[in-house]
C-alpha cells in the first residue's frame, strides 16, 4: 500500500503549498486562474492525447465489458450528483454540473497508472485506459456543457464543449486509434512534456483556490466523498461480479472507482467560479476517505474474486 500512501501525501504536500502561497499572497486569484486556464488549455488536454493515442485498438475496445460497465457506473453516479445537487441541495445546473464531476469523475488521468502500476504492474495499462476514456471523453464534456453561461442554447453549449481543447483532444486521440494511426515520436516527446505538469499545477491552483475559500464540511461535501470513495466502487464491484469480471481485472476497476474526484472538475470550477469551495473541499475529504478505503477495497475484491 506504499504507493497510495506516497500519492495522497503528494497531493496534500502540493494543495498545501497552493494553500500557504495562496495565504501569503505570493499569488492571487487571478494568477491561480491563469494556471487554471493553462492546465485546462494546454497541459490536460496535452496529457490526455498522447496517453490515449499511445493505445491500441486492441486495448481500448478489446475486454467490451469493462468499457460497458465503466460507463454504465460513471454515468449513473454523474447524473445521481448532478440531480442531487439540482434538487436536494438546491443548486443552479452550472454548479450541478460541477458537482457531478466533484462526485462522479475519477482522477483516472492524474493518478490511474500513479497508484495502480506498482500494484498490478502493466496489466493495469488497459483498465486505466478505459476508464480514463470514459471520463475524458463523456464526462467532461458534460461537465463542460452544463457549466455553459445561462441562456445558452443547448446546442450552442453542446458545440462549445465540443470545442473544448480538454474535450476536443481526447476525441481527436480516440480517431486516431480506431484508425490506426500512430502519433509520431518527434510529437509525443514535447507534448508529454506539458502534460506532465498537469497533475502539479492542477493541485497547486486547487490549493491557491482553497486559500480564497473557507473549507466547508457540510452534509452536501460528505455525501459527495461518499458517492466517489464508497457508493461508486461498490456499484462498480457489483456490476463487475455480476458481468463475470474477476481476477486482477476486478481490483483494478473497483480502485480506479475510488480514486478521488478528476482535478479538472476542480480546475472547470475555479475558471468558472463556481461550486469552487464545495468542489475543492470534496477533494480534500475524498482523498483522505481514499487512503483509509482503498486498502479495504482491494482486499473486498481479492476475496469475492476467489
Amino acid at each position: 500500500m506504499t504507493p497510495i500512501i506516497q500519492d495522497i501525501f503528494s497531493i496534500f504536500f502540493v494543495l498545501a503549498l497552493g494553500y500557504v502561497a495562496g495565504k501569503r499572497s505570493s499569488f492571487d486569484q487571478a494568477q491561480a486562474s491563469g494556471f487554471n486556464h493553462l492546465v485546462l488549455t494546454y497541459c490536460l488536454p496535452a496529457l490526455l492525447f498522447v496517453s490515449i493515442a499511445n493505445s491500441s485498438r486492441e486495448e481500448l475496445f478489446s475486454d467490451t465489458r469493462l468499457l460497458t460497465i465503466s460507463v454504465a457506473v460513471l454515468l449513473f453516479w454523474y447524473f445521481v450528483a448532478f440531480f442531487g445537487g439540482l434538487f436536494v441541495f438546491g443548486h443552479d445546473r452550472r454548479e450541478a454540473g460541477i458537482a457531478g464531476l466533484s462526485a462522479g469523475a475519477p482522477t483516472v488521468g492524474f493518478l490511474g497508472m500513479a497508484v495502480l502500476s506498482p500494484l498490478f504492474g502493466g496489466s493495469a495499462a488497459l483498465s486505466v485506459a478505459i476508464v480514463a476514456l470514459v471520463v475524458n471523453v463523456i464526462l467532461v464534456p458534460l461537465g463542460m456543457f452544463f457549466v455553459a453561461p445561462k441562456g445558452t442554447k443547448p446546442a450552442a453549449a453542446l458545440v462549445k464543449a465540443a470545442q473544448e481543447p480538454v474535450v476536443l483532444a481526447p476525441m481527436i486521440a480516440v480517431v486516431l486509434v480506431i484508425a490506426g494511426i500512430r502519433m509520431p515520436e518527434l510529437l509525443q516527446a514535447p507534448l508529454a512534456l506539458i502534460g506532465h505538469a498537469t497533475s502539479g499545477v492542477a493541485v497547486f491552483a486547487a490549493g491557491l483556490v482553497l486559500s480564497a475559500h473557507k473549507f466547508q464540511l457540510n452534509t452536501e461535501v460528505i455525501w459527495n466523498s461518499v458517492v466517489k470513495v464508497g457508493l461508486m466502487p461498490a456499484s462498480m464491484l457489483a456490476l463487475a461480479l455480476a458481468a463475470g469480471v474477476g481476477g486482477s481485472h476486478l481490483e483494478q476497476v473497483v480502485l480506479l472507482a475510488a480514486l478521488p474526484p478528476a482535478f479538472s472538475g476542480i480546475v472547470i470550477a475555479g475558471r468558472e467560479q463556481t461550486y469552487v469551495g464545495l468542489a475543492s473541499s470534496t477533494l480534500i475529504v475524498s482523498v483522505l476517505g481514499f487512503a483509509v478505503a482503498a486498502p479495504l477495497w482491494i482486499s473486498l475484491a481479492r476475496h469475492l474474486a476467489g
